[in-house]
Parts: C-alpha cells; structure tokens; sequence
C-alpha cells in the first residue's frame, strides 16, 4: 500500500467514524459529497472518486460483488499513472 492509498483509507475511515444514523457526516443540504471531500481534504477528482466508493462499501452501501474493489484499483492505479 502506498502513501496516497494510506491518505485516502484514513479519509474513509474518519469519515465511516464520523457518519451517524447511515448518514453521511455532513449537511448534504449544504454540499455534494465531492464538494466536502476537495474543500476538506482537499482531494482531487479521481482521490474523490476512490473515497467515494470505499465509503460506500464499508457502510453496506455496495453489494461487495468486488466491482468496488475493481474500481477502486482502477481509479487508484489511475492516479498512480497520472502523478508518475
């Protein structure tokens, strides 16, 4: 697991930590979940993209089909290509 991998998987579990009532941890009123993720941690579109589904699959959101996880290293790999 690399440095950017380590970053995100915090990101996701402050913010599994942080949800209340399978809700997430933030006026969704006010912000869209890429909205929060770039003004708070300031992610891009694709760190956004791999919280974004991590999220979604530690809360039971997602089926765990593994199309996640896919998709997760597809948008990890991604980035990893774009920032070498």
């Amino acid at each position: 697991m690399n440095d950017i991998e380590k970053y995100l998987n915090k990101i996701v579990d402050y913010m599994v930590r942080h949800s209340k009532d399978n809700q997430f941890p933030f006026d969704t009123e006010k912000y869209s979940f890429s909205k929060y993720c770039k003004n708070e941690f300031g992610l891009t579109d694709l760190e956004v993209q791999y919280v974004f589904y991590k999220y979604r699959y530690l809360m039971g959101w997602d089926s765990g089909d593994g199309m996640s996880k896919k998709y997760l290293k597809y948008v990890l790999n991604k980035w990893l290509m774009d920032n070498e």
